[in-house]
């Protein structure tokens, strides 16, 4: 019986030594190899991926367009610390419900923001708010066109310039 014990021990501890293992080369890894970052200049950038509705628009110059795994999510860095992003919604119906549950949405996230204006683009029209978080202040919109809202983000850092949200709603296009 004794000697059961010592060989279930033996197994438990090379079991947690694998998966410590793993995690360890993992977290290594990910320190070792940077994320890819693309630098931004006058281009067109596509939010949302077909089957499904494509929006393009411009990113400010300067920026880095890191990727976020997702087709309906865009992001992009600014190397003094200052973060851009970008969130395709489908399918709504009724933007005065959707915009106000898109807010929530950032403050389970950890980013706290309020309404304070409207905002109209060439092809999209909707809200302006201000936002904070992760030690980091700026600016947003949620606008919609249509049965699409695009969610837009800028935090910057204390001493970071911001994103003109402004024009990257006016850049907002449906493809």
């Amino acid at each position: 019986m004794n000697r059961r014990r010592a060989v279930d021990a033996g197994v438990s501890a090379g079991a947690i030594l694998v998966v410590g293992g793993l995690a360890a080369g993992w977290f290594g890894v990910e320190r070792a190899v940077p994320t890819p970052k693309t630098p931004v200049s006058d281009q067109a950038f596509v939010l949302g991926a077909l089957p499904g509705p494509e929006v393009t628009f411009r990113a400010p110059s300067g920026w880095e367009k890191v990727p976020t795994g997702r087709a309906d999510v865009v992001r992009f860095t600014h190397p003094a610390g200052g973060t851009l992003t970008l969130r395709l919604t489908t399918g709504v119906t009724d933007f005065d419900t959707a915009a106000p549950r898109r807010l929530r949405e950032l403050e389970i996230g950890g980013v706290d923001a309020r309404f304070t204006g409207d905002l109209r683009g060439d092809a999209f029209a909707g809200r302006t708010c201000t936002a904070t978080g992760g030690g980091r202040s700026g600016d947003c919109a949620v606008v919609s066109r249509a049965d699409l809202i695009v969610t837009v983000l800028a935090l910057r850092s204390a001493d970071g310039p911001p994103a003109d949200v402004a024009a990257v709603v006016r850049s907002l296009k449906e493809a």
